[in-house]
């Protein structure tokens, strides 16, 4: 019989994700438990605070892309760290992540994989960003 996983409020969290553009309610569950699971490797590394995580589409993907790495054209991707003064402990806003759906959509089709994982997939790689892990320290994780 699978333990149930005891639900922690949002406020005692080091790291805490607004989730944006998705009303998929595992998804939401999901990319919460996929935080709890990451802190430990990204909290010597980020302060604590909210992250929002913004799953958009490819027309609004290209034009973040164009106008932030001028690239004319969708990614999967886009990290951004905000360097805001906190409004109150523990509140402050540490970047924004955005997901492309539809990419997401043709990677995990192209690999044989279900959308589900490849959206995690993608909010683990971009919370890595914000943490400013490189690529190369990601493949090194586990």
């Amino acid at each position: 019989m699978k333990k149930k996983r005891q639900k922690k409020p949002d406020a005692g969290r080091p790291l805490r994700a607004k989730i944006f553009g998705t009303n998929d309610r595992r998804l939401i569950y999901a990319v919460r438990r996929l935080i709890d699971d990451l802190s430990p490797t990204i909290a010597t590394r980020l302060q604590s605070g909210t992250v929002n995580i913004i799953f958009t589409n490819k027309r609004y993907m290209t034009e973040l892309n164009q106008r932030y790495l001028s690239r004319n054209r969708p990614t999967d991707v886009l990290t951004f760290s905000l360097d805001l003064p906190q409004e109150s402990p523990g509140q402050n806003l540490l970047g924004e992540i955005y997901i492309c759906r539809e990419q997401a959509q043709q990677q995990a089709k192209t690999a044989g994989k279900k959308l589900h994982g490849e959206l995690l997939f993608l909010v683990r790689h971009g919370l890595l960003h914000l943490a400013g892990f490189s690529h190369q320290e990601m493949n090194r994780l586990p």
